[in-house]
């Protein structure tokens, strides 16, 4: 676990040195060492760790409440679902994203004025607004822990330590500007480049009704998108570039999922199941797309109000 040193490390530097290059340096490598943290969190959640399960628990709390500021008692339950119903409209709390954003017809957003204003924009203020991921995020983490207290009962001590040694020790010993920059700062960015890894992985995939009928192969294979990139970027992704792979074996370590597409790729066109595999520039076209294409569909059903709604 060479990114928990990586991290603090860089982390520490943020807090020292004054802003320039160095600094930029700095907050870009713990942005990635947070990123990569997450990512064990995320593994851990899926037991990939180990077959001990204590050692995923241990990293998953380490990786994901303590480093990250979310609860993994509750995300590691709730993830599952997003596993098990995958696309699935009403069922997949992936495809959840509050009053700001609409990724599927009828969605919550349609229902606010808030929303509806931000429909009119979505596809053009999402990366942007997506900077400030980590607000919703820790936002929720806290409210887990009140709202599902037998699922949160290690979180609730972890977390208050993310704001002590992340943000309040800091700020008493670094002075609060130092602390607040380098705090917000790493958020932000590894919010985008979370936000990059996680949101091509399946908004502007197949979309299923509930009692859709598809089967558990079909639906994990065609309602994901794997990203090409070479090898040598993989870390960036943590696996989840591989993302069918990881929907269809998600108990398998990441690490292997490149060596499967080529395998899973010939089972899937033997059995006439479509295997999407793109760059990520196509990806994140994909994904601006259907955003207005929520817009377009929102203006098409409610056409006394296509003044203030625009694709």
């Amino acid at each position: 676990m060479l990114w928990v040193p990586t991290f603090f490390l860089s982390y520490l530097g943020l807090l020292l040195l004054p802003f320039g290059a160095t600094w930029l340096l700095l907050a870009a490598l713990a942005s990635v060492g947070l990123l990569t943290m997450g990512y064990v969190g995320h593994d851990a959640g899926h037991f990939a760790l180990s077959k001990a399960r204590w050692v995923n628990d241990f990293w998953g709390q380490f990786g994901m409440t303590f480093l990250c500021g979310m609860s993994f008692g509750f995300w590691r339950s709730r993830h599952n679902v997003h596993h098990v119903h995958c696309q699935e409209v009403g069922g997949d709390p992936d495809m959840h994203f509050g009053v700001l954003f609409s990724v599927y017809p009828n969605s919550a957003s349609w229902r606010s004025a808030l929303g509806r204003f931000f429909l009119r924009i979505q596809k053009w203020v999402f990366w942007p607004l997506s900077a400030f991921y980590w607000v919703a995020l820790r936002y929720d983490g806290i409210r887990d822990l009140f709202q599902r207290p037998k699922e949160t009962k290690i979180d609730r001590f972890l977390m208050p330590l993310h704001w002590l040694v992340l943000l309040v020790v800091p700020g008493l010993l670094f002075g609060w500007q130092a602390a607040l920059l380098a705090y917000v700062t790493v958020s932000c960015v590894s919010s985008v480049m979370t936000a990059s890894v996680f949101i091509p992985n399946h908004i502007g995939m197949q979309r299923l009704a509930p009692g859709h009928g598809v089967s558990y192969l079909d639906q994990q294979v065609t309602t994901s998108r794997n990203i090409s990139n070479p090898p040598l970027l993989d870390f960036y992704y943590g696996g989840l570039n591989s993302q069918i792979e990881h929907h269809l074996f998600p108990r398998v370590a990441h690490n292997r999922y490149r060596e499967m597409r080529s395998t899973v790729r010939i089972f899937c066109a033997e059995r006439g199941i479509a295997y999407q595999e793109v760059s990520l520039f196509r990806a994140l076209a994909s994904v601006g797309q259907h955003l207005g294409a929520m817009t377009a569909a929102y203006r098409e059903e409610h056409p006394e109000r296509q003044a203030g709604v625009k694709s």
